[in-house]
């Protein structure tokens, strides 16, 4: 498989668990800065909106961005950039709750840009990319952009551990936490 078959795995997953809920789809504040495509319907009177995920497909705005930053190239983070706009996510991932950031390609990554600014090391260099965040170990998810490995960051002590060889992989595990 790849990296784009294993997220239209993933959401299929996702939308069908949410179907069987009483919203029939995810549900979360409705944000101004969001490509509004995203969301279905009107807010509630509390301003929670339903939302679905769009396959969205290879983006060259992605690749410039790659090249902007002086990222190498990886084909899997680019599928995963670019193939679909989602957003934030509540996943299971080997029994650990956590929350994948989301990605919209439509807004030409605004918020990945301003997020990448604390993953840029002071040589300049962008070694990872931000995935999401593990909720019980409050760790940092991440993609090593060399090599396309996984992995959870604590950058105050430096640590870090391999939880996925690949995001291939990584979105294999993701179960849908509704």
């Amino acid at each position: 498989m790849s990296v784009k078959k294993e997220l239209d795995s993933f959401f299929e997953r996702f939308l069908g668990a949410y179907k069987k809920t009483e919203d029939g789809l995810p549900k979360c504040p409705r944000r101004k800065d969001v490509d509004q495509a995203i969301y279905v319907g009107n807010p509630n009177d509390s301003g929670w909106c339903k939302w679905k995920p769009i396959p969205h497909g290879r983006d060259e705005v992605f690749l410039e961005l790659l090249k902007t930053y002086g990222i190498e190239k990886n084909t899997d983070i680019v599928d995963y950039f670019s193939s679909y706009h989602f957003l934030g996510l509540d996943i299971i991932y080997n029994k650990r709750k956590m929350n994948i950031r989301g990605v919209d390609p439509r807004d030409e990554y605004r918020r990945l840009k301003q997020s990448m600014a604390s993953f840029t090391y002071p040589d300049g260099k962008i070694p990872y990319l931000p995935l999401g965040f593990d909720e019980g170990a409050y760790l940092d998810i991440v993609v090593e952009v060399k090599t396309g490995i996984v992995k959870s960051a604590n950058f105050k002590s430096g640590k870090m551990r391999k939880i996925a060889p690949s995001l291939e992989e990584f979105i294999r595990g993701w179960e849908p936490r509704v």
